[in-house]
């Protein structure tokens, strides 16, 4: 694989991907805190379902809006505490504060990535 060629390619994402950006965290969120039958069941397992859901969303933040990772990364990570929080009022669901951390960590890795490709 051409490193050199793939960073240049997703380094030259227009701001106009912002909401492509917008619309995964949507989904996630709808997925996160819709009925339990809405959650993608993978062979991997809910936490690497989790991981890598926030890890796509951590990492399309941090490259269409690279000035703003840190407040990207804060706002993120709260979000994930949000939408853990919502599941107490989601019939079928239950919130983790485990949940909330693989989350987070999938946020956080994401917007690392993302800065690491840009």
């Amino acid at each position: 694989m051409n490193w050199r060629r793939l960073h240049k390619a997703l380094a030259g994402i227009p701001a106009r991907y912002h909401l492509f950006a917008w619309i995964v965290l949507a989904l996630v969120v709808i997925v996160t805190v819709g009925p339990i039958g809405l959650r993608p069941i993978t062979p991997f397992g809910p936490d690497v379902e989790r991981l890598t859901a926030f890890v796509v969303v951590g990492g399309l933040f941090s490259l269409t809006y690279p000035t703003r990772r840190v407040a990207n990364t804060v706002l993120i990570v709260l979000a994930c505490g949000l939408l853990e929080y919502a599941q107490h009022f989601i019939p079928g669901r239950h919130p983790d504060f485990g949940n909330f951390l693989v989350k987070s960590a999938g946020a956080v890795a994401g917007m690392l990535a993302g800065t690491l490709i840009r």
